[in-house]
């Protein structure tokens, strides 16, 4: 583990790509709440979201060299076994090591969502049991908490019960020497999106990250860039719009957040810069912003537990500078 004052590391945050589905879809999504998702698709978002879109987002962050990528879910649109296939095939092209949490698409129907972490295990937790879980990437820890769940028709609320916030204190107590930033694909907060895309126990997350602490918190979801704070702290709860949507509206246009995060001796360094799709199909720079979050030197913070690692995912910490 680095601990040198001055040492960086970029993390780039992508999030909703909602990869177009490749070939004919399954007779699967023509039946229940799948079949309102594929009409949705038919007569309006397939000519929102744009593979060419997606894939001009991942040059863009390639170019930013990130040492690691947070993906905070809904690489679907219809929770289908081929289209988790699909999305593997691009986490795989990824051009950095990449921790994904999934999205109520990616848990479109009962039983979507352990397809969908045991085809990305490389990436996520392999199952839902397993969330919280840790990746240790340099002076970061990227802490994947799971939202996703499947709902009624024309709902998409994510909801975390109150043992998986537990498992999330008690992470975000271990890795105290580390810079916390949790992944999560619903906000946590009230408001941001109407009350049937919200996040069932919000106060369970958000009284583990009063409670324990943590830097950062990443979520997707509202397609819209925003920075809020979770509610009675000061934590940044930070949004990024869909990776492939074209919209003529800024803060919902394609895009992701660059990070820096600077190890200063008492506290980190977090720099922030929104990157934004033109009409042109230029990326811009729209926006910066910086904030110093305090640092609990590693001697003072206990060893984490290998409890928290999955065993099936790459450990990337060795990956930094690569």
């Amino acid at each position: 583990m680095m601990n040198d004052t001055g040492l960086f590391q970029n993390l780039a945050h992508l999030s909703d790509v909602h990869l177009p589905p490749m070939g004919a879809l399954s007779p699967k999504a023509f039946l229940g709440k799948r079949a309102l998702s594929v009409l949705s698709w038919k007569r309006r978002r397939s000519r929102l979201h744009a593979l060419r879109t997606a894939q001009a987002v991942m040059d863009d962050i390639a170019a930013f060299a990130p040492d690691a990528i947070a993906d905070t879910g809904d690489l679907t649109n219809f929770g289908l076994a081929q289209e988790f296939s699909q999305a593997a095939d691009w986490l795989e092209r990824m051009p950095a090591p990449t921790v994904v949490v999934p999205g109520n698409h990616d848990a479109m129907t009962s039983g979507a969502r352990k397809q969908a972490l045991a085809a990305w295990n490389r990436w996520t937790a392999p199952r839902v049991e397993d969330f919280p879980f840790v990746r240790r990437i340099g002076n970061i820890a990227l802490i994947g908490v799971c939202s996703a769940v499947a709902s009624p028709p024309l709902m998409a609320y994510g909801h975390v019960d109150s043992d998986q916030a537990a498992r999330l204190r008690k992470i975000l107590e271990v890795t105290r020497d580390a810079c916390r930033i949790v992944l999560i694909h619903h906000p946590v907060t009230p408001g941001l999106v109407p009350w049937r895309k919200s996040l069932l126990g919000w106060r369970h997350v958000a009284n583990a990250l009063k409670e324990a602490g943590a830097e950062l918190v990443l979520h997707g979801h509202s397609h819209c860039a925003t920075i809020r704070f979770i509610p009675d702290t000061s934590i940044p709860l930070i949004a990024t719009p869909s990776a492939s949507l074209m919209s003529d509206e800024p803060d919902r246009a394609a895009g992701w957040n660059a990070f820096r995060v600077v190890t200063e001796a008492n506290y980190w360094r977090i720099e922030m810069t929104r990157r934004r799709m033109t009409e042109t199909g230029e990326f811009i720079s729209s926006g910066q912003i910086t904030w110093l979050r305090p640092r609990v030197p590693a001697q003072n913070a206990p060893a984490v537990p290998d409890v928290f690692d999955t065993p099936s995912m790459p450990v990337y910490q060795h990956a930094v500078g690569a």
